[in-house]
């Protein structure tokens, strides 16, 4: 079976939080992509400072898309 991402044609990574294996609440899939992305307000928005904004960590199925959003600990 090839685990290659329908999407981009990447490989994805099973998804572990505080110890148990995450699915995908849509399709059930079980492997994510990564990224990061900054957690937008209006003030710094308004202020231009959107760089100080905090990150949240994303996981993307890489069967269907589905994006899970994580807060840092």
């Amino acid at each position: 079976m090839d685990d290659s991402d329908e999407l981009t044609g990447q490989k994805g990574d099973v998804l572990t939080v505080k110890g148990q294996n995450v699915a995908c609440p849509i399709c059930g899939h079980d492997r994510f992509t990564e990224r990061t992305s900054l957690l937008n307000t209006r003030g710094a928005a308004f202020f231009h400072l959107e760089w100080a904004n905090k990150e949240a960590y994303n996981y993307i199925c890489t069967q269907c898309g589905y994006v899970l959003w994580f807060l840092p600990q």
